[in-house]
Parts: structure tokens; C-alpha cells; sequence
């Protein structure tokens, strides 16, 4: 048996000895669409050893869970991105399929790429099946190399040089989400308004919110000891800062910002002129934003992010949340005139975003008093002057809910006023703004407390 065992070491260590050789000169971090490594397909992940023992209840492995997989394949919300590939198979997506005329969606590059995990043919492993959708190699990197260090518990340093995708760090999660829930340069990973037009949803995402939405792992202490764990609202904060920031380099991109001789529409906010046309006085939605000197009838680009953001750095930062108040304003103005003005604002802004990054990534989001003070500037007066649009209404209703939910807080009377938000906030179309400010002041009442 000593010999068997020994025998067994040797082995793993040449298999060890291999992968570092193989990974010696790869890439920091790859995203794993474009990470170049075999993935070995779900199978991989989900026998009754590893990720898939434990079909019910909060998991009792001596390590992980182990029920991580029936979490992936969950009916719920949770199980989402398991269902990625069937959603193309449904009356809908071969709508939208026959309108941009890309042949069978479940076949076609342009669905797939955000659909399933879809990497080159020659990068999947026999047990590899597309049809699993967004699996675990399409947001943990292909295992090629870090399955073996996985398996035997080698830690997870030894996963990540591996080429594990490090998803618990806010930055690479927030540039791995964003590739198909904004979009990306990549080739296929870019919903622009040809797309929308065909009939493909609108997108809209909150890093935070998503991710506890489709976390398939349980946060112990023993999970803090393998992995750094982000304070939620540091996730929440960080995804609008690189949010920003990913808007504007696609909007720069001249292969994603333009179409023909328009600018790419999917960066504007899409209700400012989706919206019904009546001639009753009730029915007349526009009004003026303190944020922006444009008047009724332009397109207006989406700024949610921006306003955001500028909560964020008000209380961590005032005085880039001054640059961002200025060099935002600069960007609408510039939209109404010259293309290279327009450019250059934008560039201005994308270095201010990069920079509020910084700063939160430095700053202390677990201390609730800097918490509560966002909370409390995105429920102000001044900022729900600003959600005159409903993409910024429903991105506060998002921060609403993952700061309140760091902040533990809770009752009746905090429930109440949110149900009134989201209320409010229940579609584009009757999107109420003077009722959503009501709500916002309950909340700020409630917290100021």
C-alpha cells in the first residue's frame, strides 16, 4: 500500500511539475474565454467527491460545500447561468437569430460567446459539452493546469498560478462579469443596438447584487483563510468605478463606438427616447437634470454609473468626485458638438474613473460610518434630483439594496419604504420619479437615525 501511495505522489508531482512548466510563460490573469487552456467541461467539476456530493441543504463538505454544482444547476435565480445556452433554444432567440440573420442561435458566435463557454474547439476536453452553458471554466479559467493543485488541496496561490481566474479579487471579477453583462472588445462580446434592435433585452448589472445573486459557494471561515473576501460594499462601489471606465473605452473604441456614420446608440441612455409620446400634460416625461445642460429631445448618454460614483467619491474622495461632477458635465455638453471634443472629454473621464478605482480599492468599505455616508448621499435630495432617467433610478435601487443589506439594516418600516422605491422603479415606462424621491427621503429619514 506504501508503495502504491508513493507511486501515486510521484505521479501528481510530474503532473504538478508539467503545469508549471506549461504556464511559465503565460499571461497574468487572462479572462477565461481568452485564456488558451483546455477546459475540461463540467463533468470535471461536479463528481460526488468534489463539487457535487451534497444535493441539498447549505453543503457539509469538510472543506467546500460540496454542493456547489446543484447550486449552479439550481431552478432559482442562482442557477441562471446554467440555463445561458437553453434560453437560445427558445421561440425568442430564434427571433432575434432570423432578425440579425446569424443562422440557429445556439450555433451562432455572436449568442454564444456570452451564452456558454464557448472557447475554440481545440481547447475542449472530450467530457467538454457547450450546451452546459456558462460552466465553471467560463468564469474559473480552463482547468487545464490548476485541476491537478486543486484536487489535492494545494492551496489557492498554487490554483491561481495555475490559471485559476481569481474571482474573489473585486477588479478581475468586475473586468470578467463586465465581458457579457456591459460588454468587451472582444470579438462577439459586444450587445450593441443592432442587437437590441432585433429583440435582445436590454443590459443592466450591478456587480454586487449579481454576484450574491449567483454566488454557488458558502463564506465560512475557513473560506477567509484561503481567499481574501471583499466587503460587499467595496464590490458594489468598485463595479461602477470600472463600469465607467469600460463604457467609456468601448465608447472610445472604434470598432464598438460607432456605427456607420451614427455613434454607437447602445451607449445612451435608452428611455430618453424610448419613451411613449402623448400629448396629455400628465404623460410629458422630460425635465431637466442638475448633472447635464441638455435640453428635451437629445440623446443623452447612460451616465447611472457616473452618478453613482460620484456618491462613492464624495464621501471617499470629494475632490475626485468634484472631477467627476465637472468632467461629466464637460461629456454631455461635448455629445451636442465636435467629435474630437467629445473624444478628449471622454479620455479626461476615463482617467478620473481609473483613479476613483484606485482610491476605493485603498479605502476602508467595511467601516460602516463611510458606508452609511453613501448610503445616505445616494438617498439625499441632491442625487435623486439627478434620476430623472430610469437607468440611474434603478442602478440607486440596486445600491439601496447591497449598502442596506452591509449595513444590516432591516425592519418593517426600512421594507416598506423599499418595496415604495422599487415601486417606482417597476418598469421604464412608468418609471415615477417624484414618487421614487418620496420613497428615497423615507429611507434617508430612516438611516439618519
Amino acid at each position: 500500500m506504501k508503495l502504491v501511495r508513493t507511486n501515486i505522489i510521484l505521479l501528481i508531482s510530474m503532473l504538478i511539475a508539467m503545469s508549471f512548466a506549461t504556464i511559465a510563460t503565460a499571461q497574468p490573469h487572462p479572462v477565461p474565454i481568452m485564456d488558451g487552456l483546455a477546459h475540461t467541461g463540467v463533468p470535471s467539476c461536479a463528481t460526488a467527491g468534489c463539487h457535487g456530493d451534497q444535493v441539498t441543504g447549505d453543503g457539509a463538505g469538510p472543506v467546500v460545500g460540496q454542493n456547489e454544482y446543484f447550486q449552479w444547476r439550481s431552478s432559482t435565480e442562482k442557477g441562471a447561468h446554467s440555463r445561458a445556452y437553453e434560453v437560445l433554444l427558445t421561440p425568442h432567440a430564434k427571433r432575434i437569430a432570423n432578425n440579425l440573420g446569424v443562422g440557429a442561435a445556439q450555433k451562432a458566435a455572436e449568442c454564444l460567446d456570452c451564452h456558454a463557454d464557448n472557447v475554440a474547439s481545440e481547447q475542449r476536453s472530450q467530457r467538454f459539452q457547450i450546451s452546459d452553458g456558462v460552466g465553471c471554466e467560463a468564469c474559473h479559467g480552463g482547468a487545464q493546469n490548476w485541476l491537478a493543485f486543486h484536487r489535492i488541496g494545494a492551496g489557492h496561490e498554487k490554483n491561481i498560478e495555475a490559471g485559476l481566474y481569481p474571482t474573489e479579487d473585486p477588479v478581475a471579477r468586475a473586468r470578467l462579469c463586465f465581458g457579457c453583462h456591459l460588454g468587451s472588445s472582444f470579438e462577439n462580446q459586444f450587445v450593441n443596438h443592432r442587437i437590441m434592435g432585433a429583440g435582445h433585452p436590454r443590459l443592466k448589472f450591478e456587480l454586487d447584487l449579481y454576484t450574491t445573486v449567483q454566488q454557488h459557494h458558502r463564506v465560512d471561515d475557513g473560506y477567509r483563510q484561503r481567499k481574501s473576501v471583499a466587503p460587499g460594499a467595496q464590490v458594489w462601489a468598485i463595479g461602477q468605478a470600472l463600469g465607467l471606465e469600460r463604457t467609456l473605452e468601448l465608447l472610445l473604441d472604434n470598432k464598438t463606438g460607432r456605427s456607420g456614420v451614427f455613434p454607437e446608440l447602445v451607449f445612451f441612455d435608452c428611455h430618453s427616447c424610448h419613451q411613449p409620446i402623448s400629448n396629455g400634460i400628465a404623460d410629458l416625461d422630460w425635465r431637466p437634470n442638475p448633472g447635464r445642460s441638455v435640453g428635451p429631445g437629445m440623446p443623452i448618454l447612460n451616465d447611472a454609473n457616473l452618478i453613482m460614483l460620484q456618491a462613492v467619491m464624495s464621501v471617499i474622495d470629494p475632490g475626485v468626485a468634484r472631477r467627476l461632477e465637472s468632467e461629466g458635465r464637460s461629456l454631455h455638453m461635448a455629445s451636442l458638438h465636435s467629435g474630437s471634443q467629445f473624444r478628449a472629454s471622454a479620455e479626461t473621464l476615463r482617467a478620473i474613473a481609473a483613479d476613483a478605482a484606485d482610491s476605493i480599492m485603498t479605502a476602508d468599505l467595511a467601516d460602516a460610518s463611510i458606508v452609511r455616508g453613501i448610503l445616505l448621499e445616494i438617498v439625499g435630495t441632491e442625487q435623486a434630483n439627478r434620476y430623472t432617467n430610469y437607468a440611474a433610478a434603478e442602478q440607486a435601487l440596486f445600491a439601496i439594496q447591497r449598502l442596506g443589506a452591509a449595513l444590516q439594516l432591516e425592519g418593517p418600516e426600512f421594507t416598506d419604504s423599499i418595496e415604495k422605491a422599487s415601486g417606482a422603479v417597476q418598469s421604464p415606462y412608468t418609471y415615477n420619479q417624484n414618487a421614487f424621491k418620496t420613497a428615497l427621503s423615507d429611507i434617508s429619514r430612516q438611516i439618519g437615525r
